[in-house]
């Protein structure tokens, strides 16, 4: 008998290492446990990118009707938690990255502050971010954060190669920030912090996937026993009898039902478990272990996570904070309700109007049928008795009031995301100095900020410090960098090695901070010129090229090169000299 026949779903189940079953009912448990919040995305999602009520809840309970048997009911959604939405991406990213120096390395020794130390960290980054596309995945993240309330990411050390006839190129090789679902990732849900709770990612990969990683990424440190039997589970003799070896209710995988859609769908479940964990066989406690299970019975790897501080590089960041619940809340989620009556008020609105434009008939008495004419939206209304007569219902015209509750609600909604109206351009009524104007500004922007602010330093934080650990872990030989300089803006490139990473010191970013000052410095400059140039003899003291520089760096003009010294006098000589020239005879020379 043959080792493919003898393999059987019982045979397994028999066999299955306590871990992996431990490892596949904590999943199953922290997953019941998030069923709550995935109903509250899939009611979120489902408002933000609807095109009418009837992808919504407002299809069900008033508002549309969706069998259109009354033939008047509208289905118009107005999207306004999807411009909400938009509004906050747009502008978290932009103060996430106003500028190109978005962050900087800050050395804690003598010889890590050295400028040589903070250029090849910073440019190490830099040119790592530029060649993985770092900022477009953070936009994924950002549109996860605000769409979800939370995002995850994993920091890992990647080689990517690629072929061209006999010769193989490295096309990168260094960190790389991937995301990750809030769908595939379940952890304790009631830890004290998210970095110290166990967790568990999933993965589904194609056979071809899986097997590619198996080959070229060594280091993952997979067993190769496991990796055969996966194999053999797919084999055609397996397969044949897989109807047969479906007997067991307590493998139920996600999307698939049973063990044998599963098996035959052509693809591998990757359970990643990381944290502490006890195993019942040994009797011992497992700390900081990453424990890989396949298909809910194999443990095709358990090893301690090799990071400095013994956790997982993977990060995590809510937008509100709940009590003792490490899921977030999403900013979304409490204007559910008031994007729900904007639409039902909208579509009632809608509804009274075409009543008014062909209203309810009133039929009095002894009237002639043929003679009413009856149709949609309007109907007859009969009133036995009395002389006969035929009218129109009047209709209540109170529900014109609708268009003036919903743009209440709609600016209500804006604030209470915490995207002042200022940040789309819309000025608050009322006649204001320029002062007043900044301030208000400065106010209205504190939640916006406070938000930003937070996920800069809970998150993106993480997420360059672990890339810099990375390079300084597995930098192989020298990596080649692009440098700007600082004075001339010429392009250069070093070569970086290991030991020019390993410093004592770390990244910190500084875009958020740094654009919140720069609002406030831009106000405050101005204010200050209006104030000394009432008195010229407080504006002397102010050089204007210190000046005139200040302004080019606050409004992010240093790569258009604007400032200077004297540009204008030299344009002016520039100027006479062709007006001198075009005013000269022919065939003299202008003077000088």
């Amino acid at each position: 008998m043959s080792s493919q026949e003898s393999l059987t779903i019982e045979s397994m189940l028999m066999e299955r290492p306590q871990l992996a079953e431990e490892i596949t009912n904590k999943y199953t448990a922290w997953k019941s446990v998030r069923r709550e919040a995935e109903n509250r995305w899939k009611e979120t999602t489902n408002f933000v990118y609807a095109t009418s009520t009837r992808e919504t809840t407002n299809s069900t309970v008033g508002g549309a009707d969706p069998d259109n048997q009354t033939g008047w009911s509208h289905s118009t959604h107005i999207p306004k938690l999807t411009q909400i939405y938009d509004n906050l991406i747009a502008n978290y990213r932009f103060a996430l990255f106003p500028h190109n120096d978005w962050f900087k390395f800050i050395g804690e020794d003598k010889e890590a502050v050295t400028h040589d130390k903070r250029v090849a960290a910073e440019s190490y980054l830099k040119t790592k971010h530029r060649l993985n596309n770092f900022e477009d995945t953070v936009l994924e993240l950002l549109n996860d954060w605000s769409l979800y309330g939370n995002c995850f990411a994993e920091v890992t050390y990647e080689s990517r190669t690629s072929v061209e006839t006999d010769d193989t190129y490295v096309d990168y090789i260094g960190p790389v920030v991937r995301r990750i679902s809030p769908y595939d990732i379940v952890f304790n849900p009631l830890g004290a912090s998210f970095e110290n709770v166990p967790k568990i990612k999933r993965s589904i990969q194609s056979m071809g996937e899986f097997l590619r990683s198996v080959e070229e990424n060594p280091t993952l440190g997979y067993d190769p026993k496991v990796v055969n039997t996966i194999k053999e589970t797919r084999s055609s003799s397996f397969l044949a009898g897989a109807g047969e070896s479906d007997k067991s209710e307590q493998l139920v995988f996600d999307g698939y039902g049973s063990w044998t859609q599963y098996i035959k769908s052509g693809y591998v479940e990757i359970l990643d478990f990381y944290g502490d964990i006890w195993d019942s066989e040994s009797g011992e406690l497992l700390k900081n272990q990453v424990i890989t299970v396949v298909d809910r019975l194999h443990v095709l790897r358990k090893e301690s996570i090799r990071t400095k501080t013994g956790k997982a590089n993977i990060f995590h960041a809510g937008w509100r904070q709940r009590p003792d619940n490490l899921w977030g809340m999403g900013p979304l989620d409490n204007l559910i309700g008031m994007q729900y009556q904007i639409n039902h008020l909208e579509n009632a609105k809608a509804d009274a109007l075409d009543q008014m434009i062909m209203p309810t008939r009133v039929v009095v008495g002894d009237v002639d049928e043929s003679e009413v004419v009856t149709g949609k939206p309007g109907g007859t209304y009969r009133i036995l008795g009395g002389e006969g007569s035929v009218g129109n219902l009047a209709p209540d015209t109170t529900i014109l009031q609708a268009d003036f509750m919903n743009q209440a609600k709609m600016a209500l909604m804006e604030e209470l995301a915490g995207s002042p109206r200022e940040a789309m351009g819309i000025r608050t009524p009322g006649e204001k100095t320029a002062f007043e104007v900044n301030s208000l500004q400065n106010a209205a922007s504190r939640n916006f900020q406070n938000k930003i602010s937070q996920y800069e330093s809970t998150f993106i934080d993480k997420l360059l410090n672990a890339e810099l650990e990375l390079g300084r872990e597995y930098l192989d030989g020298e990596d080649s960098v692009k440098i700007v300089d600082e004075t001339f803006g010429v392009e250069q490139f070093l070569s970086i090695t290991k030991e020019d990473l390993k410093t004592n010191g770390k990244i910190v970013p500084v875009g958020a901070r740094h654009f919140a000052r720069q609002q406030q410095l831009i106000a405050n400059a101005t204010q200050l010129i209006q104030l000394a140039g009432q008195d010229p003899m407080v504006l002397q003291h102010f050089p204007s090229k210190r000046l005139a520089k200040m302004y080019e760096e606050l409004l992010g003009l240093d790569d258009l090169e604007l400032f200077v010294e004297f540009g204008r006098l030299f344009e002016e000589q520039e100027l006479q000299q062709l007006a001198q020239a075009a005013q000269a005879p022919m065939g003299e020379e202008p003077i000088e």
